[in-house]
């Protein structure tokens, strides 16, 4: 393990995107080598989770894992939720509200025009383009996950328009709340880390307490701002020779840079 890891400051946060039954024992096996080498936190944590990791009396205790799973799809729901519940953990679901409630061949069509955009051939699975309903956005709220926005339509949020850039940032928060009745905290932009801009930042910062970044890092919760937190893709596939290398830091240093940028980028500092 990296010496970080078992500083007070620190927190990972790891970002998934579907969780498909065929990858159901993958995700069993990569959530009990987390649970022990981790705290599996939830949303609640994060509220106060700065100030409690500045307390010296968690000096030498776990750090913290935030799971967090992107686009809003039904295996989401189906599996990666009632596996995080077992282990007494509970994560955020940043959706696409243009997404959820599509069905049959406007969910895949949605899916490929507007999610995943690299141009592969169609999947004949639905699990991997079927979308959560509103229903279980609700039911996952009810049960102690966050629902957050990863923008209306799932676009870049660098260039927008200040209306169009209102209707990705703000109408998207408030859709989630006409089916959740939850305050909406929590924001992750799609696509790269640099998919982004100042004014879009602001905009973000406006309206959600968390601001969560596509670019990889440890958190220092000491010195790192909840209005940018660096996320690492995990994906419920990988290895375990690929998620333990994930999880131990060892790629902070080449995303160094990035990170700097993205924050001179923002002013950040």
């Amino acid at each position: 393990m990296r010496q970080h890891w078992g500083a007070k400051h620190a927190l990972v946060i790891a970002a998934m995107h579907e969780t498909p039954a065929r990858f159901e024992e993958n995700l069993r096996r990569q959530l009990e080598w987390a649970s022990r080498h981790f705290r599996l936190i939830g949303p609640d944590d994060l509220s106060s989770l700065w100030q409690e990791f500045s307390s010296d009396s968690k000096s030498g205790s776990k750090p913290a894992l935030l799971f967090t799973f992107d686009d809003g799809r039904e295996s989401n729901y189906e599996i990666a939720a009632p596996f995080l519940e077992s282990f007494g953990a509970r994560g955020i679901f940043f959706v696409v509200p243009d997404f959820v409630g599509r069905t049959g061949d406007d969910a895949r069509q949605f899916y490929y025009s507007q999610i995943d955009v690299r141009g592969l051939p169609p999947s004949d699975s639905p699990e991997v383009w079927t979308p959560m309903n509103h229903e279980q956005l609700r039911d996952l709220a009810s049960r102690g996950h966050a629902i957050g926005s990863h923008t209306l339509s799932h676009v870049r949020v660098d260039g927008l328009g200040t209306d169009e850039a209102r209707r990705q940032i703000v109408a998207s928060a408030e859709k989630i709340f006409s089916w959740t009745r939850k305050p909406v905290d929590c924001f992750a932009w799609p696509y790269s880390w640099s998919a982004i801009d100042r004014s879009a930042w602001k905009l973000i910062r406006s309206t959600y307490r968390f601001c969560f970044a596509p670019c990889p890092g440890t958190v220092d919760t000491s010195s790192d701002s909840p209005h940018l937190i660096w996320r690492n893709e995990v994906e419920s596939y990988y290895s375990e020779a690929e998620y333990r290398f994930m999880y131990s830091g060892l790629v902070d240093p080449f995303w160094a840079s990035r990170r700097k940028n993205l924050r001179t980028r923002l002013h950040a500092e």
